[in-house]
């Protein structure tokens, strides 16, 4: 398929639609020397992904030498008499394609309109297509015929007015445009081909191209051309511009690496979210620290599987340390910057989130719902060398293991399995005298005091009026000499005005509350000059925020801060006493709300005090999180929907950390017995913001664990552990865990039946319409499938949208039983009722069933038709997931039509949007149509890489029917691919 790369070139797609890293291909410029010139190869060769580049450059030309050549100059008429120029025959392609430099001064300039156009055209062809390597003489002869009716044609016009050109010139000249055109359209298919497809089909091209040559030879003699082109004329242009050539020739190498960038895989690293991380700090200078820096710098570099640790007290200057050593020359050289990754661990507070911060900073992009499986494909997608650094590592590793369908995980056993990776380098800072694992090979580097005089110089270089203060050399010696620390100090010299010798006697009066008598003493102690400062002690509304945003692991911007910061009265002036003492950084990002970080060194000791972590301050972050998510609850259809999703993009990294934090004796502790509802509804409401964007069910177990040991009731707790069932039924149908679905929507159903009221009923019914569907996946009979549709039907009659719904699903079970016309006729009342009801979330997915039985009746118009204005309802109402449905059913309708182009745009549009819900059914049918599409498109390199994508994700669901006949349909045509039989089967339509 000839397409443009930059259309396709988007972050959103599936990892096997994007291309490796490489550096891009390019052609070196020659040197200006004939002799260095000669000795260039006709053909270079460069390894780009899993395809190799075949970049032509023009031959060298038989030239008679530099006293010959110095009498032509790039005019169409020598320079010196006498001189006999060479032949046509002997520079046939030199002059068809160096002409290109004088045929691109007459740009824009002829007098006739159409005329430029054609030349415009002309220009590109030459300098586009002539890279066919397989057809290189009959390209060679067209761009040659191109270049002669251009300088016929532009000989002819230049210098005359447009008035006297003749209406049949002009005539001949606009049929000649048309056949550049055409010519441009064949040439535009072939070169669309992969390499090893232009040999495969190289008899059918070399018929294209004569064609293409016989239309020239018509215009040819239209112009009643009555003389030969004298190219010799420009063989000086022709080696004076060998180097444009060459650039033009780069430019379109580049053009060719870039043209499957879409369905190649890109650099695995290229994930984007709205999740939040503290950025690497800038590096800057450090005293006293070159030594270790080369140190670890040579081992990063030297070492096989090099594992370097950091060891050292808070305030020694481990992070400054690390990331100096980031940004080392020598490292530089053998981890490339895209694959040197910063972790800041201080966020973590389960294993879950410890994966969720990696997945984030390594930008992971394939998303299976298994994070550390995510992580390791990741890395290993190439054998290029990676580096991380984990800093604070002690952080992550005082979490408690944690259990996971999986099993239980913990932040040891993730370290040990990154370490698994041979060529993943890894870097840690950690508060501690050892290292985790006794399976990984440290190199400990522990980090003390800097010697006085570069303590001196990292103060004056921020306070340079201490420089000849008497109790400098004194103040520097309480602090150890701990570069963190006197940077602090420093800085709270300079915004307190401060003398030195009050800062020493305040210093020597503050106390610590550290875990280490020596090394985290010093670094409490560093921290607290600025905690306890003047301008924060006295400033109570200061404390109260430092207290709130130590609680917050991403942050949070100005306009959010009216929830987690309601108790805060005067929030501007405790920012600005905040800023003034360095102990928050703000970030602002375009024209948003700027966003407000504690550092993380600071946020772990305030985690430490008891002042800024109380019982008290985790209540209020607690309560302020539930209000959060509550004042932003909705669902599809709701007219704040869309804007409450981008509201709680924003926090759901902060969200997930308190939620998923919170025990059964965190809220006794808390003094939160008797509002447990108002938690247990915000993680109801969370879990389902979830399940609307980026499916998870670790919100729902930990629901599930705290209801039954709550003394809300029994009737409470069976309704949230109902409720709970509910959500995660459908969790588990997305992720095709089918049986798991099953059972857990039954339970919610007895659990909903048992409770009794008109509410439960209603909800027992909703969640029967989802079994009917887990039942279709799993191939039950459609009698079987109705009876449960007919009881949904009778639990939700006392509500309107319930009974449409059902309505809905009735209809659906006709298509499922191939009863078309019935279904059509109850799908259309369904959509009726929901109109009515203004319900337009719901008619977007009825809309969707009656596409899809117009699709079995062969009716193309209603089909596309339909599943335009469902996807036009999905978008407004901002519901991804039937946005993704509607773009794969019109993408189907595409292929039946046989416009395959526009099938693979369409699909292009649903893979970000399938991918970031992670549904895993559909992923792979948009893989497998995809897949089709580019075999009939006879892109047979994009349709193998397609169909094995979408074997595997088949493969990863729960076997069934459907499940294991979509798998061995990828399974067969992969294997017709290979030998070449482009029978295909066809991927289901309908």
């Amino acid at each position: 398929m000839a397409s443009d790369g930059n259309d396709l070139n988007d972050a959103g797609c599936f990892p096997w639609m994007r291309r490796r890293s490489s550096s891009s291909t390019a052609v070196t410029n020659s040197n200006k020397s004939s002799a260095k010139r000669s000795k260039q190869p006709i053909f270079s060769r460069k390894s780009s992904g899993d395809k190799e580049i075949i970049i032509s450059r023009p031959k060298e030309l038989n030239s008679p030498g530099a006293a010959s050549t110095s009498k032509y100059s790039a005019s169409l008429e020598p320079t010196s008499a006498g001189v006999e120029p060479p032949s046509t025959g002997a520079y046939a392609f030199e002059a068809g394609k160096q002409t290109i430099e004088v045929l691109q001064r007459f740009a824009n300039m002829l007098p006739v309109p159409c005329a430029n156009e054609v030349l415009e055209v002309a220009l590109l062809l030459m300098t586009t297509y002539e890279d066919v390597t397989v057809l290189e003489e009959q390209v060679k002869d067209l761009n040659n015929r191109i270049g002669s009716l251009m300088l016929v044609m532009v000989d002819g016009l230049t210098g005359k007015e447009a008035t006297t050109i003749s209406p049949d010139v002009v005539r001949d000249i606009e049929k000649l445009g048309g056949d550049l055109r055409a010519t441009q359209k064949d040439l535009a298919k072939i070169t669309s081909q992969s390499r090893w497809l232009l040999v495969f089909f190289k008899s059918a091209n070399r018929a294209t191209v004569d064609a293409c040559l016989g239309r020239l030879n018509d215009a040819l003699q239209s112009f009643n051309v009555s003389r030969a082109i004298r190219d010799g004329n420009m063989l000086f242009e022709i080696q004076t511009r060998l180097e444009t050539v060459n650039e033009v020739t780069g430019k379109m190498a580049e053009k060719v690496d870039k043209m499957y960038s879409w369905l190649l895989d890109k650099d695995a690293h290229g994930a984007q979210s709205n999740l939040v991380l503290e950025e690497m700090p800038i590096p800057v200078h450090l005293y006293g620290r070159d030594g270790v820096i080369s140190n670890i710098a040579k081992i990063l570099t030297t070492k096989t599987r090099p594992r370097v640790g950091i060891l050292g007290a808070g305030g020694m200057g481990k992070t400054s340390v690390a990331v100096a050593v980031m940004e080392n020359e020598m490292v530089g050289k053998k981890y490339q910057a895209s694959h040197r990754f910063w972790m800041p661990c201080v966020g973590v507070t389960s294993p879950i989130t410890f994966l969720q911060i990696l997945s984030k900073s390594f930008r992971v992009n394939q998303d299976t719902g298994e994070l550390l499986k995510d992580i390791l494909y990741t890395l290993k997608s190439t054998q290029e060398p990676r580096l991380v650094l984990l800093d604070n590592l002690e952080t992550a590793m005082s979490v408690s293991e944690t259990v996971t369908d999986g099993g239980r995980l913990s932040t040891e056993g993730i370290i040990n399995q990154l370490a698994s990776v041979p060529h993943v380098a890894i870097l840690v800072t950690v508060r501690s005298n050892a290292l985790p694992s006794d399976t990984i090979s440290w190199d400990l580097v522990p980090l003390e005091g800097v010697a006085r005089e570069d303590a001196r110089a990292i103060f004056t270089s921020i306070c340079p009026t201490a420089a000849d203060h008497p109790s400098l050399d004194a103040l520097l010696e309480v602090l150890g000499y701990m570069p963190y620390a006197v940077t602090l100090m420093a800085k709270q010299a300079v915004h307190s005005f401060a003398q030195l010798d009050t800062l020493l006697e305040e210093w020597k009066k503050s106390g610590t509350n550290s875990l280490s008598r020596d090394l985290k003493e010093k670094m409490n102690r560093s921290i607290e000059l600025s905690v306890e400062s003047k301008a924060i002690s006295g400033d109570s509304d200061a404390q109260c925020l430092l207290a709130i945003l130590g609680q917050l692991p991403s942050g949070t911007n100005l306009r959010h801060l009216k929830w987690w910061a309601n108790r805060v009265e005067h929030v501007m002036s405790a920012i600005g006493t905040l800023n003034n003492t360095a102990l928050i950084i703000q970030r602002r990002e375009g024209a948003s709300s700027p966003t407000f970080f504690v550092l993380p060194v600071v946020q772990s000791y305030l985690h430490e005090q008891p002042l800024y972590n109380s019982s008290m301050t985790r209540r209020v972050v607690l309560e302020a999180c539930c209000s959060f998510v509550l004042d932003h609850k909705s669902s599809p259809g709701d007219p704040n929907f869309k804007a409450h999703l981008e509201e709680l993009d924003i926090e759901k990294t902060n969200i997930q950390a308190i939620l998923h934090g919170v025990k059964a004796e965190t809220l006794t502790e808390l003094g939160l017995a008797e509002s447990i509802c108002n938690v247990f509804d915000a993680m109801l409401a969370f879990a389902w913001y979830q399940f609307w964007t980026k499916r998870s069910s670790e919100t729902l177990i930990r629901l599930l664990e705290l209801a039954p040991s709550s003394n809300i009731g029994e009737e409470s707790i069976l309704r949230y552990i109902s409720q709970a069932h509910a959500c995660l039924g459908r969790v588990y149908l997305e992720f095709g865990r089918y049986s798991d679905a099953c059972e857990t929507l039954e339970v919610a159903r007895r659990e909903f039946h048992e409770l009794g009221t008109p509410t439960d009923r209603i909800r027992a019914g909703d969640s029967a319409l989802y079994l009917a569907d887990t039942w279709c996946v799993q191939g039950r009979p459609g009698r079987e499938i109705e009876r449960l549709v007919r009881q949904a039907q009778e639990e939700l009659s006392d509500d309107p949208k319930g009974s449409a719904r059902a309505l809905m699903q009735l209809g659906d079970n006709y298509w499922y039983r191939e009863n078309y016309a019935d279904a059509l006729e109850i799908l259309g009342r369904a959509k009726e009722s929901l109109i009515t009801l203004g319900c337009t979330a719901e008619v977007a997915e009825c809309l969707i069933c009656i596409a899809r039985c117009h699709a079995k009746q062969g009716d193309l118009e209603e089909w596309l038709k339909t599943g335009k204005e469902a996807l036009r309802l999905s978008k407004l109402v901002g519901k991804d997931e039937k946005t993704a449905d509607a773009l794969q059913m019109i993408s189907r309708c595409y292929i039946r039509m046989g416009k395959y182009d526009d099938a693979l745009v369409t699909l292009k549009e649903a893979a970000p949007i399938s991918e970031k819900l992670g549904g895993l059914l559909s992923i792979a049918h948009l893989l497998e149509l995809s897949g089709y599409a580019y075999a009939r498109n006879d892109d047979l390199l994009g349709a193998k890489i397609a169909y094995e994508a979408a074997k595997k994700k088949y493969d990863e669901m729960e076997e069934t029917n459907q499940i294991r006949k979509e798998s061995s349909r990828c399974e067969e045509n992969l294997q017709k691919i290979e030998e070449g039989d482009m029978e295909l089967e066809v991927p289901m339509l309908y």
